[in-house]
């Protein structure tokens, strides 16, 4: 009696356990692993939850098993209980899991999360790790520069003092902005950071982050690379959400949040409202321009062909190719013209100094 009289309480609306703010950022892809295994494996729910608890060592990931299993005895559906936990969980993620559970197919529908997650994991880390280089090449230059202007510069100051504004312009610029380093390093700091924060506040505005996001897709190279990185992940979203069996116009708002840049979720979003008057999907989506025109076509044939889920996640194995090569190629560009202007400031700075230095031999004795 005393357990069905919690049950109840928790079901006519007892506020549900939620993590705490402090602790870590639980591992959500370990934890759909876990379940998705235990699941596809026959073990129920509670069960399956209770043996992850068990084996589990991370804490702030036992803290979200305990809670969700406490909420799932008390009879919450798995997807209100990973709601209540506000974003460790994204809107995408429970929608799945709710429509996995309308359909009875919890595992199933866990295990194609899973595979979201992965490859979405991969793919981001394909272009961070692909970045990796140019970013040590900026750091390496942009020290480099620093100690030539704060070390190596000021040695030679003592030589050029007598000769005043009879030393070169080249010269004098490269002493001007050593001193500058020098004295008002804290200025430049400030102001950096006062950049920083003042770009930080500017992007938190949507109408500024849009535009950002507009310009972005307009730049050469740089444009074509966030389009294809937004086309493979809006459509492995709208995929796995139409295998899944969530209706196309719920899982086009769905999919849109998944998106980053602002520009192709608005261009999405009219594209749904278009689609709720009547229309097939590639037709909306292609008089925004929203996607390549590879994907609104292949998209196009999926939906003749009644294999639209299965096309999309085709359509996202396509631009995951696509990103890899366009990052490659982008980085093919990228890394000569770094080295290539790093050895140019470089060699000017060491070639005003040696002009100074020449230069005090034509003075008159």
């Amino acid at each position: 009696p005393l357990l069905a009289e919690e049950r109840k309480a928790t079901a006519a609306g007892k506020p549900r356990p939620k993590l705490r703010r402090k602790s870590a950022q639980p591992d959500v892809t370990r934890f759909t692993r876990s379940l998705a295994s235990l699941l596809s494996s026959g073990a129920p729910l509670d069960r399956a939850l209770a043996i992850m608890l068990d084996v589990e060592d991370d804490e702030a990931t036992r803290e979200l098993i305990d809670i969700i299993q406490a909420a799932v005895r008390g009879g919450a559906a798995l997807s209100t209980a990973m709601q209540d936990q506000g974003s460790v969980f994204s809107g995408f993620y429970i929608s799945m899991v709710r429509a996995a559970e309308v359909s009875g197919t919890l595992g199933e529908g866990l295990e194609r999360m899973l595979e979201y997650l992965e490859r979405s994991r991969a793919l981001r880390e394909k272009v961070l790790s692909a970045l990796i280089y140019p970013t040590i090449l900026l750091f390496v230059a942009g020290l480099s520069v620093l100690i030539l202007l704060t070390l190596v510069v000021p040695q030679f100051r003592p030589i050029f003092e007598e000769m005043g504004s009879a030393l070169p312009v080249a010269t004098r610029l490269v002493l001007t902005v050593s001193d500058a380093i020098a004295g008002y390093w804290w200025a430049g700091a400030l102001l950096m950071v006062a950049v920083a924060l003042a770009a930080r506040r500017w992007m938190a505005a949507p109408a500024s982050r849009f535009k950002l996001d507009r310009f972005l897709l307009r730049l050469p190279l740089v444009g074509d690379l966030v389009n294809a990185s937004e086309t493979a992940r809006f459509s492995r979203s709208l995929g796995t959400l139409l295998q899944n069996g969530v209706p196309v116009l719920q899982s086009l708002e769905i999919g849109r949040d998944t998106l980053s840049n602002r520009a192709m979720a608005r261009s999405v979003a009219v594209a749904a409202e278009d689609l709720k008057k009547g229309g097939d999907l590639s037709a909306t989506l292609g008089e925004q321009a929203v996607l390549p025109a590879l994907a609104i076509q292949m998209i196009k044939v999926g939906e003749e062909s009644g294999n639209l889920d299965r096309m999309m996640l085709r359509v996202s194995d396509v631009y995951d190719g696509e990103v890899s090569l366009k990052v490659q190629r982008l980085l093919a560009m990228l890394e000569p013209a770094l080295i290539i202007g790093l050895g140019v400031l470089i060699a000017g700075i060491i070639m005003s100094i040696l002009v100074g230095v020449i230069s005090i031999n034509d003075l008159p004795v």
